[in-house]
């Protein structure tokens, strides 16, 4: 057993399947025993009062573009889903059934990389049948467990992201609490798990506990309702 670390992550975000292309492989360089924690982005975006990059024309297109110039730079596979953004909850919740198998990261990264490496719709359950079955998993009944228990799993772990101060994914958590927020910050927790980046708390909550100067119009009242 490897240091303990939560990975949130939805398959809807092109970001979380970069950061699960190098999760094997950074759990075996540094130690790390990834626990794999379906979110349902909508609802973390909901809770926050944010908005997706996929919801934000000009930001969609400069997103796509950068995930395309980053698989590249990683050597991933890069198709693309049938469409985008597209409904994961049934993959997320049949997902959240075999969190406490050893294969769990197994199979998300199967599914991740099945819509956008191998551009296959996961809206469809053919598709999430044949990836549990690839795996070696039990995907008997899987509908209506995923609809029952999965579910109420994934309002869990979703609620879970939420208290823990996660707002978007993927995000990396380390078992004090300390959060890495995106698939480019793999290094930055790797430097933190080898003790080549220092404690930066105290610093960054002096500088937050400093008063606000300005703010945009109707900013503040936005994300106080949300």
């Amino acid at each position: 057993m490897g240091i303990p670390v939560r990975l949130w992550f939805d398959y809807i975000s092109p970001y979380s399947y970069l950061a699960l292309t190098r999760a094997e492989r950074f759990a075996a360089e540094h130690g790390v025993s990834w626990a794999v924690r379906p979110v349902f982005y909508g609802a973390v975006l909901d809770a926050t009062g944010l908005s997706g990059p996929a919801e934000i024309p000009i930001k969609r297109e400069y997103t796509l573009n950068d995930v395309v110039r980053a698989a590249e730079l990683l050597g991933a596979a890069l198709v693309g889903p049938p469409a985008h953004p597209f409904r994961s909850l049934e993959a997320l919740r049949a997902t959240c059934l075999f969190l406490d198998d050893p294969r769990a990261l197994t199979l998300v990264v199967a599914l991740s990389t099945a819509a956008w490496g191998e551009g296959r719709d996961l809206t469809r359950w053919e598709t999430i049948h044949e990836v549990v079955d690839s795996v070696g998993l039990d995907g008997s009944d899987l509908e209506a467990r995923a609809a029952d228990a999965g579910k109420e799993v994934l309002r869990r772990t979703t609620g879970q992201a939420l208290e823990a101060g996660v707002f978007g994914v993927p995000t990396f958590g380390l078992p004090d609490g300390e959060l890495f927020w995106g698939h480019d910050r793999l290094d930055h927790l790797a430097a933190r798990l080898s003790g080549r980046l220092p404690e930066t708390a105290q610093r960054s909550e002096e500088i937050a506990a400093r008063p606000r100067g300005v703010d945009r119009p109707g900013v503040a009242e936005r994300f106080e309702r949300a």
